[in-house]
C-alpha cells in the first residue's frame, strides 16, 4: 500500500478560504493517489465566524478525506497543531495555514523529497506579499532569531513544511508547554531539504495573528533556544559595577583636591531614572524566563475538544 500524507490545517475565522484551500489540496494530491493517500485534518481553533459550520459541512461531502476537530476555544494555532498533530494518521504530515498565502502545488513537492529520504522539507519564502512594514520587521525578526538562537533557521524562517511521523511523535509525546515551533522541528537534529516557494498575497479576510502575537513568539523563540538576554544583563551589571567603581574614586579624588559643592541636579536625577528603567527591564527579562519555566510545571492541557468527526473508513478510498 501507498504510504499515506496528513495535512494538518489549523482553522481560525477561516470561512471564506478553507473551502477553497481544500479544493486546491484535492486538485494537486487526486492525480497522485497512485502513489500516496491522503486525508486532511481540520482544527477549529474557537472561531466566531462560520467556519465550523463550514467545515461540517465540508465533512459530509468528503467523509472519507476529512477528519474535524473543534476546540471548546481559542487556544491559539501552535495548540491547534498539536491537536491535528495528534489526530493525525499519516506517515509524514503537512503542515500549513489555511489563509491560501501557502501554495497547495508544493506539497507533492515535499512528498516526493520526504520519499527520497528527508525527514523534514520546508517551504522557504524567496518572497512575501504581507505589505512593506510587516515585510522588513518580520524579516528582522527571523534574522535575530537566526544570529542569536536558532542558528539552522532560514532567514525569512518557515511555517509551511512536512515532517515524518517519527519527528510528529516527538510533538505529541513531549510537548513543551510554550513551543516555538520552528525551533522546536530543527531542535532534532535532522537537516532540513528546503523548497522554495513565493509566498502568496492574502486575497480575503485579514491576518488574526497581530503584532501583540507576534512580538510573543518572538520572545518565545528567543527565550526557548537563546540565553543571550541573561548574558547580557550580566555583562551589563558588570560594566555598570566597574563603572560605579570608577566613578567613586574619581569623586573621592575630587572631593579630597577641591573640596565639595551642591550641584548636579539634573545629572543625578537623569541617572536615577536611567538605573531604575534599566533594574525594570532586566526585572522584565527575568519574568519572561521565569513565567515560561512555570507554565513548564503546570503542565495546562494544549488544548481541549468538544467535538470530532473522524475520516471515515474504508482506506482504501485513499489508497486507490
Amino acid at each position: 500500500m501507498p504510504p499515506l500524507l496528513s495535512v494538518v490545517l489549523p482553522v481560525y475565522q477561516n470561512e471564506g478560504s478553507v473551502a477553497r484551500l481544500c479544493e486546491e489540496i484535492f486538485q494537486n494530491l487526486d492525480p497522485h493517489t497512485d502513489e500516496l493517500g491522503y486525508e486532511i485534518v481540520l482544527v477549529n481553533d474557537g472561531s466566531t465566524d462560520q467556519s465550523w459550520e463550514m467545515l461540517q459541512k465540508l465533512y459530509r461531502l468528503y467523509p472519507q478525506r476529512l477528519s474535524i476537530i473543534n476546540l471548546t476555544r481559542n487556544f491559539g494555532q501552535i495548540s491547534a497543531l498539536i491537536a491535528g498533530y495528534a489526530d493525525a494518521r499519516g506517515d509524514c504530515v503537512v503542515s500549513m495555514a489555511a489563509d491560501l498565502q501557502d501554495p497547495a502545488d508544493k506539497i507533492w513537492e515535499m512528498f516526493l523529497a520526504w520519499r527520497a529520504g528527508h525527514k523534514i522539507v520546508a517551504g522557504r519564502r524567496i518572497s512575501r506579499q504581507d505589505g512593506f512594514i510587516k515585510d522588513r520587521i518580520s524579516g528582522l525578526a527571523w534574522k535575530l532569531l537566526r544570529r542569536f538562537a536558532v542558528k539552522n533557521i532560514p532567514d525569512g524562517g518557515f511555517d509551511f513544511f512536512l515532517m515524518d511521523r517519527e519527528i510528529r511523535d516527538y510533538y505529541i509525546t513531549d510537548p513543551e508547554q510554550v513551543i516555538f515551533m520552528q525551533g522546536r522541528l530543527l531542535y532534532y537534529g535532522y537537516a532540513p531539504y528546503f523548497i522554495d516557494y513565493e509566498r502568496r498575497k492574502r486575497d480575503m479576510g485579514r491576518s488574526q495573528s497581530g503584532f501583540g502575537r507576534r512580538l510573543k513568539y518572538f520572545i518565545d523563540g528567543f527565550t526557548a533556544y537563546s540565553y543571550l538576554p541573561l548574558r547580557f544583563m550580566s555583562a551589563f551589571g558588570i560594566l555598570l559595577c566597574l563603572t560605579s567603581f570608577g566613578a567613586a574614586v574619581a569623586f573621592t579624588w575630587y572631593v579630597l583636591m577641591h573640596g565639595t559643592r551642591v550641584e548636579g541636579w539634573t545629572s543625578t536625577m537623569v541617572a536615577i531614572l536611567f538605573l531604575n528603567g534599566v533594574q525594570s527591564l532586566f526585572l522584565g527579562i527575568l519574568g519572561e524566563y521565569l513565567w515560561r519555566g512555570l507554565e513548564e510545571i503546570r503542565r495546562r492541557p494544549h488544548y481541549i475538544i468538544r467535538q470530532r468527526l473522524m475520516r471515515q473508513e474504508p482506506d482504501s478510498a485513499l489508497r486507490r
